[in-house]
């Protein structure tokens, strides 16, 4: 599983979109290997690099100042998603002034179109960078359980279930 919080949700939407890319030249046996996650996880993503809802300094540390149109659309998340795609758990604040909350609405709408599996979570209040943070009381603290339940339903997570007489060893 592949997670990514913000521009690190952009590289791991990129890793769940574009695994088969040859991104380099194949040296040994390992490099043959699929690079395609069994499921991602995408909180508060940079999905598009375009105007008016990328990152900037995102954009601009990954395509440089002036893209062209050939940079925006290979590096723009959407522009690669397929159906083929890892199962994908999206995760937002509506209120998030840095990474505007409609880069999860396009992860979202694209991921779907193309027939992959995506589940998308959006929060009212929550801001950017969240992360683990939240308190009880805040409807956000349940984010890390939402996930879990998804990896289960999805078969990609196991969880260990102790029995109450089984003791810690």
């Amino acid at each position: 599983m592949v997670m990514g919080f913000s521009a690190g949700g952009h590289l791991a939407g990129s890793l769940t979109t574009r695994f088969a890319a040859d991104v380099y030249p194949q040296v040994e046996a390992a490099d043959s290997s699929s690079a395609r996650p069994d499921a991602s996880v995408l909180v508060y993503p940079v999905f598009t690099l375009s105007q008016p809802y990328t990152h900037g300094s995102t954009s601009r540390n990954t395509i440089g100042a002036d893209p062209t149109e050939s940079d925006l659309a290979t590096y723009s998340i959407g522009s690669a998603v397929t159906e083929d795609a890892p199962p994908v758990f999206i995760l937002h604040a509506a209120n998030d002034q840095v990474v505007p909350v409609e880069n999860a609405l396009m992860a979202y709408d694209a991921f779907r179109k193309a027939g992959a599996k995506v589940l998308l979570h959006v929060f009212e209040h929550g801001g950017h960078g969240f992360g683990m943070r939240g308190i009880d009381a805040d409807p956000l603290h349940a984010w890390p359980g939402l996930v879990r339940d998804w990896a289960v339903s999805e078969g990609i997570y196991h969880p260990i279930v102790r029995r109450p007489d089984a003791g810690l060893a």
